[in-house]
């Protein structure tokens, strides 16, 4: 199951990710430039902005980027409002486990961005596995994507309470499989875990750089919500009375969690920015 998001609303939001976003394109040193790049791709493009506005402009002179996203929605939305003759828009879930259609049709590449969206994804090993065969021997990928957080832990325990057990759904049917530990696990072992995903997927780490405690800020609470309320599942025997009362209690525990300024609302995230790059194959 692929987490939802609204376009309109999450391009209302695209704010907040892009300053991190920024600092991770600052920060690493590509070891093939640009300029000797033919093709690349962004993987969770969502609405296309800083596909477009950003990313584009920052892999030039690379003549050619590939834009895609699990969420038809999305793509839509991409093609009608940051369209750019350099930019192919395309709907692909990082996790299938068949891309031979979409590598026949787009070939490999030189480099590989995926922002804020691993963390978004179940089978992070075969979304890296896919990484990996979607690059070409020398290529290299960037990954900015957090840890376990606020949002899955109040989702976690409100499935785990009688009152809501038969009504909200699994978190699990969105986020990664390794985040079902009794124990959350340390930042450490995150990155432990991602690096032993990442050879396992045949590519090298170059760097992984922690984050931790980084605010994700928001205008106002109603932000907070409309990111990611709508990714929150439902069992298929709730009424739509008991979904809205479980949003509610959702709504309120999540506020609740958040610290607020006069100006932002905003709650912790750890961020992981890592680096790899594709072993040639013998």
């Amino acid at each position: 199951m692929t987490a939802q998001f609204s376009p309109e609303r999450y391009a209302r939001l695209n704010d907040t990710s892009k300053p991190m976003n920024r600092e991770a394109l600052r920060m690493t040193t590509f070891r093939k430039p640009s300029s000797e790049c033919r093709q690349m791709l962004d993987i969770g493009c969502g609405t296309g902005e800083f596909t477009r506005n950003v990313l584009l402009p920052w892999s030039k002179p690379c003549r050619k980027m590939v834009a895609v996203d699990a969420l038809p929605g999305m793509i839509e939305y991409a093609k009608a409002n940051y369209p750019h003759p350099d930019i192919s828009y395309a709907v692909l879930d990082a996790a299938s486990r068949d891309i031979s259609n979409f590598l026949k049709k787009h070939g490999k590449f030189d480099r590989v961005y995926c922002f804020y969206c691993l963390h978004w994804i179940k089978d992070q090993e075969v979304a890296l596995a896919n990484v990996g065969k979607l690059l070409k021997d020398d290529g290299e990928c960037l990954f900015l994507f957090v840890s376990q957080f606020v949002f899955y832990d109040l989702w976690q325990e409100m499935a785990s309470m009688e009152r809501w057990r038969d009504i909200i759904g699994d978190p699990l049917e969105i986020f990664p499989k390794s985040w079902n530990r009794e124990l959350r696990p340390s930042l450490k072992d995150v990155e432990t875990s991602v690096k032993e995903m990442v050879a396992d997927a045949g590519m090298d780490t170059i760097s992984c750089t922690v984050y931790p405690t980084s605010p994700c800020v928001f205008n106002n609470e109603q932000g907070v919500l409309d990111l990611l309320l709508p990714s929150v599942t439902t069992k298929d025997t709730a009424s739509e009375e008991e979904k809205q009362n479980m949003l509610k209690e959702m709504s309120t525990r999540l506020i609740n969690a958040c610290t607020k300024t006069p100006d932002s609302c905003f709650f912790p995230i750890d961020i992981f920015i890592l680096h790899a790059h594709n072993k040639t194959k013998v």
